[in-house]
Protein backbone atom coordinates (compact mmCIF):
# COMPACT_ATOMS: atom_id res chain seq x y z
CA UNK A 1 0.00 0.00 0.00
CA UNK A 2 1.37 3.40 -1.01
CA UNK A 3 1.39 6.49 1.15
CA UNK A 4 1.09 8.89 -1.77
CA UNK A 5 -1.59 8.82 -4.47
CA UNK A 6 -0.55 8.14 -8.04
CA UNK A 7 0.35 11.04 -10.31
CA UNK A 8 -2.94 10.68 -12.22
CA UNK A 9 -4.94 10.84 -9.01
CA UNK A 10 -3.07 13.91 -7.88
CA UNK A 11 -3.70 15.64 -11.22
CA UNK A 12 -7.46 15.14 -11.32
CA UNK A 13 -7.80 16.02 -7.65
CA UNK A 14 -5.71 19.15 -8.16
CA UNK A 15 -7.87 20.23 -11.11
CA UNK A 16 -11.06 19.55 -9.13
CA UNK A 17 -9.68 21.50 -6.17
CA UNK A 18 -8.80 24.49 -8.39
CA UNK A 19 -12.26 24.54 -9.96
CA UNK A 20 -13.90 24.16 -6.55
CA UNK A 21 -11.94 27.19 -5.33
CA UNK A 22 -13.06 29.19 -8.38
CA UNK A 23 -16.67 28.26 -7.61
CA UNK A 24 -16.42 29.11 -3.92
CA UNK A 25 -14.68 32.44 -4.61
CA UNK A 26 -17.30 33.47 -7.19
CA UNK A 27 -15.02 33.35 -10.23
CA UNK A 28 -17.36 30.65 -11.54
CA UNK A 29 -21.00 31.26 -10.65
CA UNK A 30 -24.19 29.21 -10.83
CA UNK A 31 -25.05 28.54 -14.45
CA UNK A 32 -21.55 29.27 -15.77
CA UNK A 33 -20.15 26.75 -18.22
CA UNK A 34 -16.89 25.06 -17.31
CA UNK A 35 -14.22 24.96 -20.02
CA UNK A 36 -14.78 22.00 -22.32
CA UNK A 37 -12.85 18.82 -21.70
CA UNK A 38 -10.96 19.43 -24.94
CA UNK A 39 -10.05 23.01 -23.95
CA UNK A 40 -8.92 21.91 -20.49
CA UNK A 41 -6.78 19.13 -21.96
CA UNK A 42 -5.09 21.57 -24.33
CA UNK A 43 -4.54 24.36 -21.81
CA UNK A 44 -3.28 22.14 -18.97
CA UNK A 45 -1.61 19.31 -20.85
CA UNK A 46 -3.88 16.70 -19.28
CA UNK A 47 -5.50 13.62 -20.77
CA UNK A 48 -9.26 13.58 -21.37
CA UNK A 49 -9.54 10.80 -18.77
CA UNK A 50 -7.96 13.02 -16.11
CA UNK A 51 -10.26 15.95 -16.92
CA UNK A 52 -13.36 13.72 -16.92
CA UNK A 53 -12.36 12.31 -13.53
CA UNK A 54 -12.11 15.83 -12.11
CA UNK A 55 -15.46 16.86 -13.60
CA UNK A 56 -17.11 13.64 -12.35
CA UNK A 57 -15.74 14.31 -8.87
CA UNK A 58 -17.20 17.83 -8.89
CA UNK A 59 -20.49 16.42 -10.17
CA UNK A 60 -20.59 13.85 -7.36
CA UNK A 61 -20.10 16.69 -4.87
CA UNK A 62 -23.05 18.57 -6.38
CA UNK A 63 -20.91 21.48 -7.57
CA UNK A 64 -21.42 20.98 -11.30
CA UNK A 65 -23.95 19.28 -13.52
CA UNK A 66 -23.52 17.71 -16.93
CA UNK A 67 -25.79 18.77 -19.78
CA UNK A 68 -25.76 16.30 -22.68
CA UNK A 69 -24.01 17.71 -25.75
CA UNK A 70 -23.57 21.04 -23.95
CA UNK A 71 -20.89 20.50 -21.35
CA UNK A 72 -20.58 21.00 -17.62
CA UNK A 73 -22.20 23.86 -15.71
CA UNK A 74 -21.88 25.16 -12.17
CA UNK A 75 -24.88 23.96 -10.18
CA UNK A 76 -27.24 26.42 -8.52
CA UNK A 77 -26.58 24.61 -5.23
CA UNK A 78 -22.87 25.46 -5.54
CA UNK A 79 -23.65 29.19 -5.50
CA UNK A 80 -23.49 29.35 -1.73
CA UNK A 81 -20.43 27.13 -1.27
Amino acid sequence: MRDRPSAATAKFEQLARELEQQISSGVLRAGDRLPSVRQTCASRGLSPSTVFQAYYLLESRGLVRAAPRSGYFVSARADGV
